[in-house]
């Protein structure tokens, strides 16, 4: 894939580096059409556009940062349960639009990507998914009257427990 300069490098197959910022564009416009399905018109208009549009162009810098927390805030002002299906829908847009834009932070638009290099962030993107919904399922599950004490007194010390494993898996060696 040369055009007759010597300097050329052949980069071979893969997708194109835009196809990335493609992926962030359509996964941001499914960021913003969800609370405008909420009737959140005039935060998603002014704030969530824009932050998705700087995003697609920027990859690396804060923009994407703020186009998550803006999304988060949004649909978390919205009204209606915690674990309706507008918050469902967008656990697994918002992680993928957090994956493309770093991956995209740190290849050139005009780069290539190799389809073997997206093995890992999949599935890590699936681990993520199903631990994240499987504490959904665990959370619906949960009674929302007054709970027992017995089981409060077991979910603080389990608290407890995993605060003290991870101080200690993440103590230097």
């Amino acid at each position: 894939m040369t055009t007759g300069n010597t300097n050329d490098l052949v980069v071979g197959r893969g997708l194109p580096g835009y196809a990335l910022r493609v992926l962030i564009l359509v996964t941001g416009a499914a960021m913003v059409l969800v609370p405008m399905t909420e009737d959140v018109t005039l935060g998603t208009l002014v704030l969530l556009v824009p932050a998705v549009i700087a995003s697609a162009y920027a990859p690396a810098s804060p923009a994407p940062g703020g186009a998550v927390i803006i999304v988060g805030v949004l649909v978390a002002l919205a009204d209606g349960p915690a674990l309706r299906p507008e918050v469902l829908v967008l656990v697994p847009v918002v992680h993928l639009f957090h994956i493309a834009c770093g991956l995209a932070g740190v290849l050139p638009a005009t780069g290539r990507l190799h389809p073997r290099a997206l093995t890992s962030p999949a599935l890590r993107f699936l681990l993520v998914q199903a631990v994240v919904f499987a504490l959904v399922v665990v959370a619906a599950l949960v009674p929302t009257g007054r709970a027992v004490v017995v089981f409060e007194v077991a979910a603080l010390a389990g608290v407890a427990v995993l605060a003290v494993l991870v101080v200690w898996l993440q103590r230097v060696k």
